[in-house]
């Protein structure tokens, strides 16, 4: 009970000093979607194409890019795909 009050007394004081929390959800739907987007764009392509892309590893790169987002996000505090950022009013 105690710690209840004095967290909603220190949240209030911060608010009125200007300094708030905004949470970002939805990180790992989005990463999901898009790695789903890159997939079925060359899905599309001819058997050349796509033969000339696994010769030039591409999908490597692109493992290597989400898997880089997927590193900054964590260092970044993402935890169960949403995150919080101290921001000043």
């Amino acid at each position: 009970m105690l710690l209840s009050i004095t967290g909603s007394l220190v949240g209030r004081v911060l608010l009125s000093l200007g300094i708030a929390v905004v949470t970002y959800g939805g990180v790992d739907v989005t990463l999901t979607w898009l790695k789903g987007q890159a997939v079925a764009a060359f899905s599309g392509l001819p058997a050349e194409m796509v033969a000339l892309m696994a010769y030039m590893k591409i999908g490597s790169c692109i493992s290597m890019i989400f898997s880089a987002i997927v590193v900054r996000q964590t260092l970044n505090g993402i935890s169960s795909g949403s995150f919080k950022k101290w921001v000043l009013k």
